[in-house]
């Protein structure tokens, strides 16, 4: 089953642009003008960029980390300003920088990992953090 299979069955529809989402102006606007029709946000912070070699800070890279592509901490930080309920998801072995950072942001950040055998298993771990999701939601829909 896909991911966004299960979030129809709990009700839920993904919106991603350029994939079932036309974007029509710069897909910074994009972003903004999508999120304040959604209800809420899932920030899937997947493995986009490596990095093997260089500093951070002045300090040498001893060992070489993945980080999510930049687009996830500009979803994340436009989604939290709108004070939508905001599902942040990292992939085990992610650097987690930015609003990745436990405690940068008033949100949690969920691990995951969908390597190995866990590849198809990830999906139905998300499911309770899903379900918070959308009771959040309706709660804040019934205020």
């Amino acid at each position: 089953m896909q991911f966004d299979e299960i979030l129809r069955k709990m009700g839920m529809e993904a919106y991603t642009i350029g994939t079932n989402v036309v974007s029509l102006l710069s897909p910074f606007n994009e972003v903004v003008a999508l999120m304040k029709q959604c209800d809420c946000t899932i920030v899937l912070g997947i493995p986009q960029i490596k990095v093997r070699e260089g500093e951070i800070k002045e300090s040498k890279i001893e060992h070489g980390f993945a980080l999510p592509t930049e687009w996830n901490q500009i979803e994340a930080a436009i989604s939290i300003m709108l004070n939508k309920p905001t599902l942040m998801m990292l992939h085990r072995g992610v650097a987690n920088h930015g609003l990745f950072e436990r405690g940068a942001a008033n949100v949690f950040i969920h691990e995951f990992d969908t390597s190995g055998l866990l590849k198809t298993k990830w999906f139905e771990k998300m499911i309770p953090k899903l379900e918070a999701l959308k009771a959040k939601v309706e709660e804040l829909k019934r205020m």
